[in-house]
């Protein structure tokens, strides 16, 4: 489940998107994140505008929405 989380998150994704994709609960896609992210394999996109014009307009679910996306070169 870690491999196919680390390829869904090579583009961002909420952790709500990566709960769906993977069949699991949001607190469970939010704990794998979080270990996901002490470990160093991802980081957390946080945008905070909410406005409708950066890069996630059309997936963004509320202002200060958490993105996760894979490190370029994980450890």
């Amino acid at each position: 489940m870690v491999e196919q989380a680390l390829e869904l998150l090579a583009t961002p994704k909420a952790p709500q998107a990566l709960a769906q994709a993977l069949g699991l609960s949001e607190a469970g896609a939010l704990l794998l994140l979080q270990q996901l992210e002490r470990r160093g394999y991802v980081e957390a996109l946080a945008c905070g505008a909410g406005c409708g014009r950066c890069a996630f307009r059309s997936g963004c679910l509320k202002e200060g929405s958490v993105y996760y996306v894979r490190k370029a070169r994980v450890p």
